[in-house]
């Protein structure tokens, strides 16, 4: 719900960035947070965020639990921190869910994405800022059906061609083999009325008919166990291959030349010294913030002095007691005390920082060794599998080979009884009968490769047709995936040429003379199945003589780079209408900017955005008109 323009927010803050205890109240319009550094205006701003549903809020250093709270009209929004461990949890109901929302248009701090995304000249941040808002999910995702689906038509296809690129070898191969089944039926039909002449002589066809129906059945049993052992065999071989690959993965992997207690005890006792330190700048910046308000305020005794003239002229030179040793200084060291104090912050700051990085590179080391853990684990695994699955193969080929061994003795001696048997030795019935069973097996052979040959050319020749096919619907699905791309194209050129029209504006009410215009962009890169844009951002300016010229970001000066990173933020809150949704902007760390243009800006935004909260320095804030509410930060210690 956005809030009534009549509505006052209200926002307490508990154990938040710097602050430890603060509550204030905004009226509808602008609020100028003035005060100098480190009085917590932005502590205060990044509360804020937070509360809105950004992810901007900190819990402070010292402090075991936090929160901040967002109240208008009844209804009040929460965010809550609370540490665990090595951790923070965060929760809350805060303004919105959408903290893209909040963190890249309403939060105009330092680390703002499109502030962060010029001064780095990063397009491909740029481009996630200007898109954040813009629904293209769905379609990026027919996108991807799309393209999953082209990949595998094309998966079909390409089987399809090779089906059908068998088709004469088929055609060759199955002729040969129906030859070959002609050739054996009429050897099979001369044996038969071979044999059909004995058939006067009952006693020998029946012991001949005997001993080969043994035969031919010993030996359809005897075939049968050597196929299986060729299966067999051949699972063995590639399970035995398989081995050999996952042993030569295990033997070859490294792991990283680390001790894995030794990192968890550097972690530890970084973690440690990060907590002491940030401890240490919280404890600082409460003295100089105490200091700052005490010496605002004129709290500090100042010396009694009737004839110094210069002092009552010139307060930097008053003379002030310190409340913690009674000494009478100038009031301008006591400043230059609380200046080497800052620098001192700053300092610490960066040691902070510098700790946090050394932190993340030891658990980077510390998920690497993990990793390599698990990874020699599950190789280990598979490789007890696989060998557990070889004795298994080896122990079936053993009793499949006892099998073979006994049906071929089984074999040589039905040959040797038909040898003997006087009956059946002085006719060749026995080896007419032989042959008969022969040709009746090696016809059978002839007539399932006849079959399975005339399956596969049906296949091939019906692959043959199914190319066709194919080739059009993945022609009907490419172009379903141009029109989608061209959908999503369409928004970025539609959000791309209105966040042009508000940086003109925007860079019109700055009025710098020698920048001409600033715009975004769009270039397509990528290929036929990834097709990918970036936005670059281009800077036109011009010389005293009235010469323009196109200029990149790189070139740009550090404060130019910060204005212009400003001036996309402050676009992007208008181009995505952000002010229906969230009705809080922050402003900070403007010092790139003049005074005028600030207060340019200010009145500008003004028209759009139901609360506009700034922070600025007590110069810079002199500058706007005294009908803006105003905050004095730093008055009281925080």
């Amino acid at each position: 719900m956005v809030p009534d323009a009549s509505d006052s927010l209200t926002i307490a803050v508990e154990n938040i960035g710097g602050i430890r205890s603060l509550q204030v109240t905004l009226d509808p319009g602008v609020s100028i947070l003035t005060g100098r550094n480190a009085t917590n205006r932005t502590s205060l701003l990044r509360a804020t965020g937070a509360a809105l549903g950004g992810s901007s809020g900190e819990l402070k250093a010292d402090a075991d639990e936090g929160s901040v709270a967002l109240s208008f009209d009844g209804t009040e929004y929460t965010r809550t921190y609370e540490r665990d461990d090595q951790s923070i949890r965060v929760g809350g109901t805060p303004y919105t869910d959408d903290g893209i929302l909040v963190d890249q248009y309403a939060c105009l701090l330092a680390d703002n994405p499109a502030r962060v995304a010029v001064e780095r000249g990063d397009r491909a941040a740029l481009r996630e800022f200007v898109m954040a808002p813009v629904d293209t999910a769905e379609v990026k995702a027919t996108i991807e059906r799309i393209q999953r689906d082209i990949e595998a038509l094309r998966s079909d296809l390409e089987e399809a061609r090779e089906q059908a690129n068998r088709r004469p070898d088929l055609e060759k191969r199955l002729g040969a083999r129906r030859e070959e089944l002609a050739e054996v039926r009429s050897a099979l039909h001369s044996v038969r009325e071979t044999v059909a002449e004995y058939e006067a002589d009952a006693d020998t066809a029946e012991a001949a008919e005997a001993v080969v129906e043994d035969l031919r059945s010993v030996r359809e049993e005897y075939e049968r166990v050597r196929q299986q052992l060729e299966t067999q065999r051949s699972a063995l071989e590639s399970l035995e291959t398989q081995r050999a690959s996952v042993a030569d993965d295990l033997a070859n992997l490294t792991e990283p030349d680390a001790d894995r207690d030794q990192l968890e005890d550097e972690i530890s006792r970084l973690q440690r010294r990060e907590r002491d330190i940030a401890n240490t700048i919280n404890n600082l910046l409460s003295v100089v913030e105490f200091n700052e308000g005490l010496t605002d305020e004129g709290v500090l005794p100042t010396a009694d002095s009737d004839d110094d003239v210069s002092a009552a002229l010139d307060p930097q030179r008053q003379t002030v007691e310190c409340w913690t040793c009674g000494t009478r200084v100038e009031r301008q060291q006591l400043d230059a005390q609380l200046d080497s104090l800052r620098e001192v912050i700053d300092e610490k700051r960066r040691e902070r920082n510098e700790l946090n990085d050394e932190i993340r590179e030891r658990r980077s080391a510390l998920d690497k060794i993990r990793a390599a853990t698990d990874q020699r684990q599950s190789l280990s695994d598979q490789l007890a599998d696989i060998d557990a699955e070889i004795t298994e193969r080896e122990s079936r080929i053993e009793a499949l080979e006892e099998r073979a061994t006994e049906q071929r003795d089984r074999i040589e001696e039905l040959e040797t009884d038909a040898a003997a048997s006087n009956d059946i030795r002085d006719s060749d019935l026995l080896e007419q009968y032989q042959r008969l069973s022969e040709l009746e097996y090696e016809r059978g052979q002839l007539e399932e490769q006849v079959e399975s040959l005339e399956a596969e050319l049906q296949s091939a020749r019906e692959a043959a047709e199914r190319t066709a096919e194919l080739e059009a619907r993945i022609e009907e699905r490419r172009a379903d995936r141009t029109d989608a791309r061209n959908r999503i194209a369409d928004l970025e050129r539609r959000a791309v040429e209105t966040f042009n029209e508000h940086m003109a504006t925007v860079l019109d009410l700055l009025g710098y003379e020698n920048v001409e215009r600033i715009w975004i962009e769009r270039r397509v890169e990528g290929t036929e199945d990834v097709d990918e844009s970036a936005f670059a951002l281009h800077v036109v300016r011009s010389t005293t003589d009235g010469t323009v010229y196109e200029d990149t970001v790189d070139h740009l000066s550090e404060s130019e780079r910060e204005v212009i990173g400003f001036v996309v933020a402050l676009a992007g809150y208008l181009v995505h209408d952000v002010h229906e949704t969230v009705p809080v902007m922050l402003l900070d760390s403007l010092e790139a900017i003049d005074a005028d243009r600030i207060a340019a800006l200010v009145s500008y935004f003004a028209e759009f955005v139901p609360y506009l909260v700034v922070a600025l320095l007590p110069e810079d804030a002199a500058a706007l008109p005294s009908r803006y509410d105003r905050i004095q930060m730093g008055e009281a210690p925080a």
